[in-house]
């Protein structure tokens, strides 16, 4: 006899459940009689979850072992969409499947089996058990799983989604934002979005919070969770600074630091790893005059205008992100010249359009600079700099219109490679010094640590901003050469202070990420307290979480660093979406809430929901917190309110000479 599944061609919903469901074995069953079902259509993972009596057999009963179907044939006729568990062999070979029965119709089920005690797949049971509707889509956004409160909140008529694509169930409204975040949960992060809604309120009739995580298989993302969350549970998720952080506040797309980490993404896709990826800077001509002919009001509402007309321009592989002020960076992958140029001229293009301020119009120009990876270099701040360069040498050749990157476009820039030259004779010339910030205990008014500050006084250029010098030093490798020099200064002014009989305090020391991932770190730290003689606590080692990339090399690095007895605290905390992962993983002391959120607390709620997070979240962890940024005593008294231990700011100090230091706070 010809086997049923050969002969009948299945539903197409069956079709797509069995091929597109990577962690369920799925067997899809139709309905002859009370108890009689005959098999449609399996898929490989039943034959290796079970021993079957017959898999050629049509007849369910025949197709199962007696043991299986005993428990499954009582599964089949409910519809309360509980999940069962079947148990097969026994004693020690005992095995256990979660069992799960999705009706089609009528007459059509679909059986679908997990393991109980999957160990590198723990979160499939957390996703089927969620109290919350959960989808799993593909890299496509095609459905490939739905969860049982997925299925328990759908109507009778739509009771399965598995096989439509997401992006066809979303408003509209939405669609944008989605995209963005769905391309980078693709790329391996989570993120959330606080207001999301499907078409007729499936699911939901009022907006909700979506979380995206992504879904691994075999060790590669293979698709997406959808988390969907009463909107409320937004500002009470510790993790919804992730969103708000990597978010620009003005004009609601991507920041500088998911630019960063957007990035750092590509650069670790296997499957990027032979393609070409552009950085498309754009920079808006002269803005600085809308700002003071229209207001800061006006100028914002222009900007977010700005923003969102380019946004419009993204596709599925080009993201934007607002690197500065004035400054927008287009990435794009798989870029071909053609993509390319086609989206610079695409922004020249829709900006010809009029921009309308309260019935008046205004029209802007921009200037462009292109770099190309790896053609002009993998690092980004190499090819931001590349960028940047073919930008200056549009504005010197009349702006409005677009450059690559080329390597005579270098001596457009004398300056730098003189300043680099100088800095490498910085401390031969004694041109370097430190300053020295208070940080203020909020719980007694009392100064017992001070943040170290490099300053450079030139003989050629005089006092050159850290802004300035410091990405050459970065760039140069001499960051590593001046970060040895500051760890060095501080220790010797722990040690005079201690023969001076002065009251011990803390210093922190900011560690470039080349510095800190240095095989011998750990040990130029340990030869500097020895050298000195000063007890390793009044030592604090400040990282940034771009130093924290390689998991094992972090790891070790600081288990070194906490068994020498130094702090750990990691500095502008809050701007990259990995901080959660890393603080339960590494041996940290403090967390340094970065000062774009201090300055603002006043201004918007969100900021404040970010702060109190991490604050609850620290001190659940134990870890101290060190506001930055501290400006206003508003924004003080908010501190205090919520329990941060410690501040700096100039409504404190701003940094000062170590001379200055001494007397204001040791002597005086």
């Amino acid at each position: 006899m010809k086997n049923y599944r050969e002969s009948v061609a299945p539903f197409a919903d069956y079709q797509q459940l069995i091929q597109m469901n990577p962690f369920d074995a799925v067997i899809c069953l139709r309905k002859v009689d009370k108890k009689v079902f005959e098999v449609v259509d399996f898929n490989d993972k039943l034959l290796s979850f079970m021993e079957l009596q017959d898999k050629a057999a049509t007849n369910a009963e025949r197709f199962f072992t007696k043991q299986c179907w005993l428990q499954l044939s009582n599964f089949l006729n409910e519809e309360d969409h509980t999940q069962h568990v079947l148990k097969l062999g026994t004693g020690y070979y005992e095995r256990a499947f979660a069992i799960h029965v999705q009706h089609f119709s009528k007459s059509m089920v679909a059986v679908i089996l997990r393991e109980t005690q999957i160990e590198d797949k723990p979160y499939l049971q957390y996703v089927e058990q969620h109290v919350s509707p959960v989808l799993t889509v593909d890299l496509q956004g095609r459905i490939i799983h739905q969860n049982m409160a997925v299925t328990s909140a759908l109507s009778r008529e739509q009771q399965c989604l598995i096989g439509r694509d997401i992006f066809s169930l979303l408003e509209s409204k939405y669609m944008k934002e989605f995209k963005l975040l769905f391309a980078k949960t693709i790329e391996g992060s989570a993120f959330g979005m606080p207001k999301c809604l499907f078409k007729n309120q499936l699911l939901s009739k009022e907006p909700f919070y979506l979380r995206t995580h992504p879904t691994y298989y075999n060790g590669e993302v293979i698709g997406v969770h959808l988390f969907v969350k009463d909107a409320n549970s937004f500002m009470n998720d510790h993790e919804a600074f992730y969103y708000l952080a990597l978010m620009d506040e003005l004009t609601g797309i991507w920041n500088r630091k998911a630019f960063k980490e957007h990035w750092l993404h590509h650069l670790n896709d296997k499957k990027q790893e032979h393609k070409q990826a552009a950085l498309i800077l754009v920079d808006i001509d002269r803005f600085k005059k809308f700002n003071e002919s229209l207001g800061e009001s006006k100028g914002d509402e222009l900007m977010r205008m700005f923003s969102q007309r380019l946004n419009e321009l993204c596709y599925s592989k080009c993201a934007l992100f607002r690197y500065n002020s004035d400054e927008f960076i287009f990435v794009l992958k798989d870029a071909t010249i053609q993509k390319i140029e086609h989206t610079a001229n695409a922004i020249l293009e829709v900006l010809k359009q009029p921009f309308m301020i309260e019935g008046q119009e205004y029209f802007i120009s921009v200037s462009i600079g292109i770099s190309l990876s790896p053609a002009d270099g993998k690092d980004l701040e190499t090819l931001v700099r590349k960028a940047d360069k073919a930008l200056f040498s549009v504005k010197e050749h009349g702006r409005s219109h677009y450059r690559y990157y080329r390597e005579d476009m270098t001596a457009i820039f004398p300056n730098e490679a003189l300043m680099e030259a100088h800095l490498r004779r910085a401390i031969e010339f004694n041109e370097l010094s430190l300053h020295l910030q208070p940080q203020m205990d909020l719980t007694n008014n009392s100064i017992n640590s001070f943040e170290a500050l490099l300053r450079w006084n030139n003989r050629k250029f005089g006092f050159v901003s850290p802004a300035q010098f410091i990405p050459i030093a970065e760039a140069s490798g001499l960051i590593i050469e001046i970060g040895d020099w500051i760890i060095d200064e501080v220790c010797r002014h722990q040690n005079e202070w201690q023969s001076k009989g002065y009251r011990p305090v803390r210093i922190a020391v900011n560690i470039s990420p080349k510095q800190f991932r240095k095989e011998n770190f750990a040990r130029k730290i340990k030869a500097a307290l020895k050298k000195y003689e000063v007890p390793p606590e009044l030592l604090e080692v400040e990282i940034t979480e771009s130093s924290m990339t390689n998991v094992h090399e972090t790891f070790s690095i600081l288990t070194e660093l906490k068994q020498l007895g130094v702090y750990v605290s990691v500095d502008d905390f809050g701007t990259g979406y990995s901080s959660l992962s890393y603080l339960k993983r590494y041996p940290i002391d403090i967390i340094k809430i970065d000062q774009s959120f201090i300055r603002d607390i006043a201004k918007d709620d969100k900021n404040e929901a970010i702060i109190k997070a991490i604050i609850s979240m620290s001190h659940n962890l134990g870890l101290e917190v060190i506001a930055e940024g501290i400006e206003e005593p508003t924004q003080v008294d908010f501190l205090k309110r919520h329990h941060c231990q410690k501040g700096q700011g100039y409504l404190y100090n701003k940094p000062l000479p170590v001379e200055t230091i001494v007397q204001k706070y040791f002597v005086s």
